[in-house]
C-alpha cells in the first residue's frame, strides 16, 4: 500500500481541491486511489504500483468549459472563447503536471507528512474562485503612515496551484444563476476516488440548474442528491458516509467583475442520520422531488427555502415552519402537490429533530 500525506493549510477550499487533485494524479498513475480526512491532513492511498509513463493522461482532465468557469475572474464570460490569461494558466499547469521528472519529485515529497503549503508570497496567484479567503489578498502596512496598502494577490507555488486547479475543475460543482455563481465541493471522509468521480458526474446530471429560490436551497438540493448517491455506494451492505460536509462559495457579478458574496460549510449530519434509517429512500426521494419540481418555477420559494433551513438546522421551530408550508402547499389547489408523508417516514424524521 502506498501512502501520501497532504497537510492542511487552513484554507479549506484550497486544501480539499488540492487533495482531490493529488488523488486524481495518483488514480491516473496507479489505477486506483482512496482519500481520507485524518483531521490535520488528507491521506491518499493506492494499492498499485505508480506508473509514470501514464503522466500524459492528466491532460484529459482539463475540460475547457470547467476551466473557464473556475477561472471566471480572469475569463470574465464562459460564453466567449478562452481568454489568453486562461490559456496561459492552462498551459502552465499542464506543463507542470505532465513533466515526468518533476512529478516524480512532487509525489515523493508527499510520501511523508511535511509542513502545509505556504500561502502568501510565491509565484502563482490563487484566484478567489478557488478559495474566497484569497479575495482580500495581503495588506501591507505603509511605513510612517497609519494606514495600509491595497491588498496584493495571494501567491502559492506553481505545483500547489496546478494540483488545486486540477481538483477544482473535476470535483467542484459550479452553477450559474440570477444571484451569482455557486461553487460547491464535498469534503471526503473516506472514499474511493472513482466513487467521488461517479458521484460528481451524477450530481451534475441530477442538479442541472440553480434553484429559483436562491443559493441556499441550491446547496441543500445538492446535499440531498449527494447523500442519495452515498447510499448507492455501500461498504459491506451497510451505509457509511463518504463525505463530511459541503464547502461552498458564492460570487456575484458587479459590472464586469466577479466579487465574493458569501461562503461557508453546509453540514451533512442530519441527512446522514436519515440515510442510515430504513425509510431513507422514501424521505430523500420526497425532498428531491420538492426541490426538483420547484427549482424552475416562480412562486414556490417558501416551501424549498423552509425545507432547506430545516435540513441545515433540524430543530423543532424549523421543522414546524417547514410542515406548515408543506401543508399550506397541499391545501392550495393551484400549487404543485407533493403528497403527505407516510406515518413511518414522518416519525423517522421526527426522531432526529432537536429542540
Amino acid at each position: 500500500m502506498n501512502h501520501y500525506f497532504l497537510a492542511k493549510s487552513g484554507w479549506e477550499f484550497f486544501d480539499v481541491s488540492k487533495a482531490y487533485g493529488l488523488g486524481l494524479v495518483i488514480q491516473t498513475l496507479t489505477g486506483n486511489a482512496s482519500i481520507t480526512d485524518r483531521g490535520g491532513f488528507y491521506l491518499i492511498e493506492s494499492k498499485n504500483e505508480t506508473k509514470f509513463d501514464k503522466i500524459e493522461e492528466i491532460s484529459k482532465y482539463f475540460d475547457d468549459s470547467e476551466l473557464k468557469t473556475t477561472l471566471i475572474t480572469i475569463q470574465r464570460s464562459t460564453k466567449s472563447e478562452m481568454k489568453p490569461p486562461v490559456k496561459k494558466v492552462k498551459g502552465k499547469c499542464l506543463e507542470t503536471l505532465t513533466d515526468k521528472e518533476s512529478m516524480i519529485t512532487v509525489i515523493k515529497n508527499y510520501e511523508n507528512l511535511n509542513s502545509p503549503s505556504i500561502i502568501g508570497t510565491d509565484k502563482q496567484t490563487l484566484y478567489q474562485t478557488m478559495d474566497l479567503a484569497a479575495t482580500k489578498g495581503i495588506r501591507n502596512e505603509i511605513l510612517l503612515k497609519k494606514n495600509y496598502s491595497d491588498g496584493t494577490n495571494i501567491k502559492i507555488s506553481d505545483k500547489d496551484f496546478a494540483l488545486s486547479l486540477l481538483g477544482h475543475i473535476n470535483f467542484t460543482i459550479k452553477k450559474f444563476s440570477d444571484f451569482g455563481l455557486i461553487l460547491v465541493a464535498p469534503t471526503p471522509l473516506k472514499t474511493e476516488l472513482k466513487n467521488v468521480r461517479q458521484i460528481y458526474a451524477n450530481l451534475k446530471g441530477n442538479v442541472k440548474v440553480a434553484h429559483k429560490a436562491g443559493w441556499f436551497p441550491t446547496i441543500t438540493q445538492i446535499a440531498i442528491n449527494l447523500v442519495s448517491e452515498e447510499i448507492m455506494v455501500k461498504d459491506g451492505g451497510k451505509f457509511a458516509p463518504k463525505f463530511g460536509s459541503l464547502i461552498y462559495s458564492i460570487m456575484r457579478k458587479t459590472g464586469n467583475q466577479w466579487k465574493p458574496s458569501t461562503g461557508g460549510i453546509f453540514p451533512l449530519d442530519f441527512l446522514h442520520q436519515i440515510a442510515d434509517s430504513d425509510n431513507a429512500i422514501n424521505i430523500l426521494n420526497k425532498w428531491k422531488k420538492i426541490f426538483g419540481w420547484t427549482s424552475r418555477k416562480n412562486g414556490h420559494e417558501d416551501l424549498p427555502t423552509s425545507l432547506a433551513e430545516f435540513i441545515a438546522n433540524p430543530n423543532l421551530f424549523n421543522y414546524q415552519r417547514y410542515v406548515n408550508f408543506h401543508l399550506r402547499n397541499e391545501i392550495d389547489k393551484d400549487n404543485i402537490k407533493f403528497g403527505d408523508y407516510k406515518k413511518e417516514d414522518f416519525l423517522e424524521v421526527m426522531k432526529n429533530v432537536g429542540i
